[in-house]
């Protein structure tokens, strides 16, 4: 049936369509058309424009009180091979198959955004694995209270065994306007078994001026391994200053705080400079950093930390992304004090109706006395076609060479994948 799909899909490709995106998803195999113009109004209004990942890989989805209210939904169904399902030294390979079943719904109101996901991965193996899954739920509330005053709310959890996510949907991070494969792709830990993680944020801007911004923000984040038997908790705080030089230019100052409860008991203080700037209609790009130092009871100190973003889209066809960091983290791989962490991406549209991507990820974190070292590798390949009434095809490669606590592991797959979106809006009442 994999072949036969192959076979089908290679035919399908050749033929052209006048199948289009739901208006609200931005996929990151629907690159733009090519530009109009520049204009001052047009890169201000990308600018201030956010967005948020969709659960299913599919891209990001603008949080823009322009966009109607409507529910989201959709499948991806997937057969292909896996060398390593387990996540060990020496894996034993198989056939895989999963189903990806994927709903929202986005409500919009004059000063308010709402935007609620649920994905779920399902994985079979035609080897004497056991049937894995892994569910993952997320919420976004972005306000304007007044002309001063705006909230942003989010929340994000997933519950299932931590090998499952090498085979479900991408990671998708907003990246500007681009999806984009942040470090969370290069997270594994072999061994891990299920694994239990939670995000919440708040974060809140005061306008003090047309030009001056105060912004705050506190989140918690939780994460526990029923392999490894063990749990980590980090509440930070953030309070940030900006100003804006001119409309496509800002300066900020930021302080920062940690505190890590759980396998690491210890504090962490920090403070920077950096800058926003819109360097055209289609390019963005962030840099923060700063000192960071740690309480004696986190034994080591970390000295600096840094946060970089850029994107750009080089042509009308094509696009490109960089991401580099040097954080506090309790992330998606447990316990460390900070997290380095670096990616990036090149996706172009090659046909009238077929695009390609590749994608690159690095994370590591120090040795710590409680906790091991670990750092992994990802990196992937896909091509990716339009079927029409709202059906996709993709031929994928996705490997991974990583370690954790002195244990050496490597993951390979490879995949054909059909995916459905509904193109329908409806109105939520």
């Amino acid at each position: 049936m994999l072949s036969v799909g192959l076979f089908a899909g290679t035919v399908l490709a050749q033929a052209p369509t006048d199948d289009s995106e739901s208006a609200n998803i931005r996929s990151s195999s629907d690159l733009p058309a090519a530009d109009v113009g520049d204009t001052t109004s047009t890169a201000r209004e990308e600018q201030q424009t956010q967005y948020a990942a969709a659960l299913d890989g599919s891209g990001l989805i603008s949080l823009s009180n322009q966009i109607p209210s409507h529910f989201l939904w959709g499948a991806t169904v997937a057969g292909g091979w896996d060398s390593n399902p387990q996540n060990v030294d020496k894996g034993v390979a198989s056939g895989i198959y999963t189903l990806n079943p994927y709903v929202g719904v986005q409500i919009s109101t004059p000063k308010t955004q709402y935007l609620f996901q649920y994905q779920s991965t399902n994985t079979g193996f035609t080897s004497s694995f056991a049937r894995q899954s892994m569910n993952v739920a997320s919420a976004r509330v972005l306000g304007n209270l007044n002309e001063r005053w705006s909230l942003d709310l989010k929340a994000m959890g997933s519950y299932g065994q931590d090998s499952v996510r090498f085979l479900g949907s991408q990671q998708t991070v907003a990246v500007g306007g681009i999806a984009g494969t942040g470090p969370g792709s290069a997270s594994y830990l072999p061994n891990a078994g299920t694994v239990t993680y939670a995000n919440e944020s708040i974060g809140a801007a005061y306008r003090k001026s047309e030009r001056d911004t105060i912004e705050i923000s506190a989140s918690n984040s939780f994460n526990h391994y029923s392999g490894l038997g063990e749990s980590n908790s980090v509440a930070a705080l953030n309070l940030a200053y900006a100003r804006d030089l001119s409309p496509t230019l800002a300066a900020l100052a930021y302080g920062q705080s940690s505190s890590y409860y759980g396998s690491l008991r210890c504090e962490s203080f920090g403070s920077g400079a950096g800058l926003r700037w819109q360097a055209g209609e289609k390019t963005t790009i962030s840099l923060s950093g700063g000192p960071q130092f740690n309480t004696s009871k986190c034994g080591t100190q970390q000295g600096f930390a840094y946060s970089a973003s850029f994107s750009t889209q080089l042509t009308g066809k094509s696009q490109l992304y960089l991401l580099s960091a040097r954080q506090p983290t309790a992330s998606y791989l447990g316990p460390g004090l900070w997290q380095e962490s670096a990616s990036g991406g090149y996706q172009r549209q090659v046909t009238a109706i077929g695009t390609i991507s590749f994608d690159i990820g690095y994370v590591s974190s120090k040795t710590l006395t409680t906790v091991n070292s670990y750092h992994g590798t990802y990196v992937d390949f896909i091509y990716g076609y339009h079927l029409g009434r709202g059906l996709r095809a993709s031929y994928s490669y996705r490997g991974y060479v990583g370690s954790a606590g002195g244990t050496r592991f490597s993951r390979n797959a490879a995949m054909f994948s059909i995916v459905w979106t509904s193109e329908e809006n409806h109105v939520v009442q």
